[in-house]
């Protein structure tokens, strides 16, 4: 890569918004680009080759897709197939928001880079689970209210959205269980945001 950009990982354990240590991080960067990278991400050849393409231009910020891997097998569809993250940063052009799923905010408008991330997901069913618990408490602890209609329904309708409309069916038995993770994990979030209301 270009000395004229910054790498970085959040590797901080036990992190309760994301937001803000991306947003810290961006604050120490001191070269003219920042590149956010997850730790069980990887970038081709392809996509490094377009990164030091892209970072001529300083109109822009860049987002890409994110090429998903899960029970080893390359996801095409569902959910994880619309996702565009905007990764590729100028510093002082804008900041990350959300404690969880956190998203870059800017005024600088955004292009798409041609080549994606790779998403090497190398979870055990366990493991996945044990995420899908840390990050619904995160993320139950944004909401400000609790909504019986989102328990009944926003949970089937993501399963039903992203496994039938979104054809992840055609990923076999990794589209299902990728499906049903998904909304187990919308379910998890909106039992914990009942919980926490009720506590207070």
């Amino acid at each position: 890569m270009t000395k004229n950009l910054t790498i970085v990982t959040i590797n901080q354990p036990n992190i309760t918004d994301f937001a803000k240590s991306r947003n810290q991080a961006l604050k120490q960067a001191k070269t003219d680009w920042v590149f956010f990278l997850d730790s069980d991400e990887t970038i081709s050849p392809a996509l490094k080759t377009t990164i030091n393409q892209a970072i001529k231009n300083k109109n822009f910020n860049y987002q890409l897709k994110r090429q998903d891997w899960f029970l080893n097998k390359k996801l095409h569809f569902g959910e994880t197939s619309r996702v565009k993250l905007i990764r590729l940063i100028q510093p002082n052009t804008g900041q990350w928001q959300g404690r969880v799923h956190e998203i870059f905010k800017s005024n600088l408008p955004t292009k798409t880079l041609k080549h994606p991330l790779i998403h090497q997901r190398n979870l055990t069913i366990n493991q996945f689970l044990t995420k899908l618990n840390y990050y619904s408490s995160i993320r139950a602890g944004e909401l400000s209210k609790f909504s019986i209609f989102q328990l009944i329904f926003y949970p089937p309708v993501k399963f039903i959205q992203n496994y039938i409309f979104r054809f992840g069916f055609l990923d076999g038995f990794p589209g299902l269980t990728m499906a049903f993770m998904m909304s187990l994990h919308s379910l998890m979030v909106r039992i914990k945001t009942y919980e926490l209301q009720n506590s207070r």
